[in-house]
């Protein structure tokens, strides 16, 4: 079967948030969505009779410094799901109205060939900052090229083609210095679309909104550097 949209959500210990999110996801929704959970080995299983997803549950947790991991495994899930979108969200967002036909719009509203995502959430945070790539966002009408990539977005099959269906391994030893740090997953990306020659955008007013409750994956570093958007 063919999907409009294949959305991938991780989560841990986080029932209730992303039930509220799955609720946003089928809320009157015109198009052919295909959810799968990666759940990192919640305390106990979620109960998702309700819905239409497929759940995974990890055994073992994996945590922040193996979520490389995870996402690899999504890549490799992903590989042989056809779906026009693909589509990263995270347990704990919340979806605007429209969602869906504002994402398709601002996406092939892009004119690059090379585009490779299109980031839906955009933390005040972070507007117009460097990350990991160390370019000063361009904004254009409606959205921003990035040149950066964090784990709530949207993409076509070309994202994985251009990451070789995997995550690279990331080693203890980013953790050495500063504990706290986070889990290295988008700054791999960004770095190898970067050196690939393709692009990363980014909305202007977000997509998803995102409170201040505690991150449950990133501890510490969620205090420092605060996820607000709305």
């Amino acid at each position: 079967m063919k999907y409009d949209f294949n959305i991938i959500i991780t989560t841990y210990n986080r029932e209730k948030m992303l039930k509220s999110l799955l609720d946003d996801i089928f809320k009157d929704n015109k198009y052919r969505v295909l959810v799968t959970i990666f759940d990192d080995s919640s305390d106990k299983p979620y109960d998702l009779s309700g819905y239409d997803v497929k759940y995974i549950r990890y055994v073992k947790n994996n945590g922040l410094k193996k979520l490389w991991r995870i996402i690899g495994d999504t890549f490799k899930y992903c590989q042989k799901i056809e779906s026009t979108y693909h589509m990263y969200l995270q347990d704990d967002l919340r979806l605007k109205d429209n969602f869906f036909d504002e994402c398709v719009r601002l996406f092939n509203k892009i004119p690059d060939d090379k585009k490779v995502t299109l980031g839906t959430l955009m933390v005040e945070s972070q507007r117009n900052q460097k990350k990991w790539t160390n370019i000063l966002p361009v904004e254009y009408d409606g959205y921003y090229k990035t040149q950066w990539c964090e784990l709530v977005f949207m993409c076509k099959y070309k994202f994985f083609e251009v990451l070789d269906f995997k995550m690279n391994p990331i080693p203890l030893k980013r953790w050495k210095h500063n504990p706290n740090i986070s889990s290295g997953v988008g700054q791999q990306i960004s770095l190898r679309i970067l050196e690939s020659g393709y692009n990363m955008y980014h909305v202007i007013d977000s997509l998803c909104t995102h409170g201040t409750h505690e991150s449950q994956l990133f501890g510490d570093y969620r205090k420092q550097e605060k996820l607000i958007a709305i």
